[in-house]
């Protein structure tokens, strides 16, 4: 284990008061903040603990779409007996749990992530931006309990770590202390060929058609130094399932167009809402912009959800990339 990752003061603590808690991630959940809840309720019922996870989904993203089943949405007032602690992970803000936030009020509640930007709530909080993801934090959590994951729990870890760092393709320099966490679950079990696998096998037919459709639209701005590109609930309609979509693939290929800085990706998630996903190839900070459009992330990789249709989206991002790349 890294000492420096550490859990800080008061995170055991809080775990060691109580018998039962209830697990929350975000709405439109991914593989970090999924794989982080699975193991971190499997390592506490290890430990004689009652453990419940929570998430309102939904479960579009492919590689997470077999985990559904194992998660409740929404919360019982029998699910509220015996004094549950809340345990928050991978949120900046309390309302990213959506709408089960009102009835966990006056619970005590621990909040584990690892992006900067948000608010300052929770009794308890362990938020590290230094971490590269959440399941990161959850591998040292455990052997801060001199305990180490299960095969099954170390596969897990790999995968929300895989998946939240591009398998490893945004992590910068100095960032050895991953692949020795890395190392430790492979040792005990996770398997990179297998994670790779997970993530980027099994495409519908769909999906393809899909990421076919979003490079056709790709316009260049900014000189070439930014690539926009949508995908739009009539497209999901008409050629697939939301479970088909994907941004990874999008993001790969136009990343590796010469001369190209910054990759956004809009995706009409309802009508008249759409998240907004950005990569920068270093030289801009893309976190900053997100942070300031309401989201998060970091400097090569973020994001953000905001009201408006696809033009509307658009029209507001340009202008604020326009200001990036001017500063």
């Amino acid at each position: 284990m890294n000492a420096s990752f550490c859990p800080p003061d008061g995170v055991i603590e809080f775990l060691e008061g109580y018998q039962k808690f209830l697990v929350f991630g975000h709405v439109e959940p991914d593989a970090d903040c999924v794989a982080s809840q699975l193991v971190l309720s499997s390592f506490f019922r290890r430990r004689g603990k009652e453990v419940m996870i929570f998430s309102e989904g939904p479960f579009d993203r492919p590689e997470i779409i077999a985990y559904e089943q194992r998660f409740r949405k929404r919360i019982e007032d029998s699910n509220l007996k015996g004094d549950p602690a809340a345990l928050i992970l991978d949120c900046s803000t309390a309302d990213r749990i959506g709408s089960m936030e009102k009835r966990i009020q006056g619970l005590p509640v621990l909040v584990v992530d690892h992006h900067a930007a948000g608010e300052d709530f929770g009794d308890v909080r362990w938020v590290d931006p230094r971490a590269p993801s959440v399941t990161f934090l959850i591998q040292h959590l455990i052997e801060a309990y001199l305990d180490r994951p299960t095969p099954g729990e170390a596969g897990l870890l790999l995968f929300g770590l895989a998946r939240d760092t591009g398998f490893f393709r945004h992590l910068v320099e100095n960032s050895g202390f991953v692949f020795e966490a890395v190392s430790r679950l492979v040792d005990i079990g996770a398997s990179p060929r297998e994670t790779y696998r997970m993530i980027h096998s099994g495409w519908e037919l769909a999906k393809a058609k899909l990421l076919a459709l979003s490079l056709q639209r790709v316009e260049s701005e900014l000189k070439g130094k930014v690539l926009i590109t949508y995908q739009s609930l009539e497209d999901l309609h008409s050629l697939g399932s939301k479970a088909a979509r994907g941004s990874d693939e999008v993001y790969r290929i136009l990343q590796a167009v010469r001369g190209v800085e910054v990759v956004a990706f809009i995706q009409e998630e309802e009508r008249d809402r759409c998240s907004v996903g950005l990569r920068s190839n270093g030289e801009y900070d893309v976190g900053t912009l997100a942070r300031s459009m309401g989201g998060g992330g970091h400097t090569l990789a973020a994001g953000y959800t905001v009201a408006g249709s696809v033009p509307v989206v658009h029209s507001q991002l340009l202008a604020a990339l326009k200001h990036l790349v001017k500063s």
